[in-house]
């Protein structure tokens, strides 16, 4: 179903109060991301003229029809007033509902933090739960948490360390990765959308949804979730020392037998350009090593001597062959 038939469905299901938590919670999203009401009219009216329209009364010989019967209907056609008033109030309450969340929405004033290529950044959100975002990250956030959760958005990498509150649920929205937490300290990685994109317990339990194909997993220390869109693919592994997916807050570069090309990507998220290999075959080579407190032409010459290949730079475009 399209978009129009998709909310329709949704209201519809809202008014018969038969949605899910997930439907009703998808309901608030389309009308808080909406950028005007004007996407909800058309769909409002509709269920409005359904349950408001008038009912014409045939003519009837009331003389032929005993009184007991004519109560009987008549009962009956009060029942359908009630029915169709009801079913406006439903859409009335609708109406109000959206218009307290499209002016929560409103209200709600977002930050954005941003790193720079090859720095860190630590942002400490209102609630005490510090945030430290990798380089060339982005961190978007409320001045103010609402009553009930505290969401984020992150693109990049960050490691958070939550704040306890039992009554209000931490969630991070990372391209299709939703992570809810109470209070632990974990990393998310999610730089691109086509890249894998992973979350690593280092304390705590964390529960991550894969909103692409429901796909879910509860994690505990040491447990790493990756997602992978174009694989379609999601995975839970174990590393062997969880400090390991914080190396980064040292300036600590370590690849374990890790690609050429995962290490290309790693090397174009922290410095913000584009390496790129020559040919897959070179790609697919793997190499362990450790950088710290080092260039990106220091590292390169490093790759370069343990690969035994070279590298060129074009307009900011770093290709090995």
């Amino acid at each position: 179903m399209d978009h129009k038939q998709r909310i329709s469905y949704l209201l519809d299901q809202y008014i018969n109060n038969a949605c899910t938590q997930e439907e009703f919670d998808e309901l608030m999203s389309e009308v808080k991301n909406s950028p005007n009401d004007a996407d909800f009219d058309k769909v409002l009216k509709s269920h409005w003229m359904k349950s408001a329209g008038t009912t014409s009364e045939h003519d009837v010989n009331w003389s032929d029809i005993y009184i007991n019967i004519k109560e009987k209907t008549q009962k009956r056609y009060n029942i359908r007033r009630i029915f169709k008033y009801a079913a406006c109030l439903a859409l009335i309450s609708l109406v109000c509902t959206i218009s307290v969340h499209k002016k929560a929405a409103i209200d709600t004033q977002y930050l954005t933090a941003h790193s720079l290529p090859a720095k860190t950044k630590v942002i400490t959100l209102a609630d005490g739960t510090r945030v430290t975002l990798n380089a060339n990250s982005d961190l978007r956030y409320p001045e103010e948490f609402s009553d009930n959760k505290r969401e984020v958005y992150l693109k990049g990498e960050a490691y958070f360390e939550v704040v306890h509150n039992d009554k209000k649920p931490f969630i991070i929205y990372s391209g299709t990765l939703k992570t809810q937490v109470l209070g632990t300290s974990f990393t998310v990685s999610a730089y691109n959308e086509q890249k894998p994109i992973k979350v690593t317990v280092l304390t705590g339990k964390v529960g991550v949804v894969d909103q692409s194909n429901k796909a879910h997993a509860i994690l505990t220390p040491g447990l790493c979730a990756t997602t992978d869109q174009i694989n379609r693919a999601f995975t839970i592994s174990r590393i062997a020392d969880p400090e390991d997916a914080i190396a980064w807050l040292d300036d600590k570069l370590m690849f374990e037998n890790a690609t050429l090309a995962d290490v290309a990507t790693a090397l174009s998220n922290k410095y913000a350009v584009t390496i790129k290999i020559s040919n897959q075959q070179m790609a697919t080579k793997r190499i362990t090593a450790i950088f710290q407190n080092q260039t990106l032409p220091d590292i390169l010459n490093g790759i370069t001597r343990l690969t035994h290949s070279k590298y060129n730079i074009s307009k900011n475009v770093y290709t090995l062959f």
